[in-house]
């Protein structure tokens, strides 16, 4: 209870109030395609030529009334600003820690205010292109918009020139079979019997069947071209001298490290290696990788 003073008095109390309030022609015709038709749209200034999401009556630079140039935008955009909510608040949406992001949605000039979900706090960042997820059930509202997620690129590069570093590996296991080899003769077209012939390969200096030595060789293809550097790599040259044989049921590791940077070229070097099971070094050699290039 307040300590009441001479000139004033002082009611303590609550306020429970449920209401309702019109959210305008404009905000309605927002509000209801989101909830009918999971588009959204904007309202268009013809004369500054700008798209206003969330719409406006009248534009902000010129003034006109645009209240009947609605146009549809597209559901995905662009972070352009963000903030992380820690707090928690009667009313909000979700439980904090969330992400409350400024969102520029393809075909606007304006940004919506919504959430950003899928993506670590860590890692937020703008300029990251999210879609609208829209909600199962509606609350009329722009919750009907459940919230924002990033948009996966079809494809992951591998790691471009400026983010490889000395020393970075990578590396690939596999048991080598009798089936490989079979597979691999009929690939290659070498059936030397020497890989497919038991009693004549008991006349070898093996004294039994061996892998292709480009068998184990190939297994250095998915380091590099799906690690390290990874998708978009281009090996201009790769160089490999054999030291040990595989031999069927053999587990080769073929690994690669970054070992020097090509600078006029912007390309890479990378020390490539093959062990097996007994870590014994099987093959060595290296390879010149052209690195992809990030797409805008």
């Amino acid at each position: 209870m307040s300590t009441p003073s001479p000139d004033s008095f002082v009611v303590e109390g609550k306020l429970a109030l449920p209401y309702q309030y019109f959210a305008g022609r404009t905000g309605s015709r927002f509000l209801t395609t989101l909830r009918d038709e999971q588009k959204i749209k904007g309202l268009k200034c013809k004369k500054c030529n700008k798209v206003f999401v969330p719409p406006r009556q009248t534009c902000e630079r010129c003034f006109e009334d645009i209240s009947e140039n609605w146009v549809d935008v597209e559901n995905t955009g662009t972070v352009t600003g963000f903030t992380i909510i820690r707090y928690a608040e009667p009313h909000q949406p979700f439980k904090p820690p969330y992400i409350l992001a400024q969102i520029k949605l393809d075909g606007a000039d304006t940004a919506l205010t919504h959430i950003v979900k899928g993506v670590a706090l860590s890692k937020m960042q703008t300029g990251f292109k999210v879609q609208a997820k829209f909600a199962k059930n509606t609350t009329s509202s722009i919750m009907d918009i459940d919230h924002f997620r990033p948009v996966k690129p079809k494809f992951e590069l591998g790691y471009s020139y400026d983010e490889l570093e000395i020393g970075m590996s990578a590396s690939f296991t596999k048991t080598v079979s009798e089936s490989d080899v079979y597979q691999f003769a009929g690939i290659s077209g070498d059936f030397n019997p020497m890989h497919l012939n038991e009693e004549f390969a008991k006349m070898t200096p093996f004294g039994t069947r061996i892998a292709h030595g480009a068998l184990p060789q190939s297994l250095i293809a998915p380091v590099l071209g799906m690690k390290l550097p990874g998708l978009g790599t281009v090996i201009p040259e790769i160089t490999v001298r054999f030291r040990k044989p595989t031999y069927f049921g053999d587990t080769v590791t073929a690994t690669a490290e970054v070992v020097e940077f090509l600078e006029e070229r912007r390309w890479v070097k990378l020390e490539l290696t093959w062990t097996n099971q007994r870590d014994e070094l099987v093959a060595e050699g290296h390879a010149i990788a052209i690195p992809p290039t990030p797409m805008d």
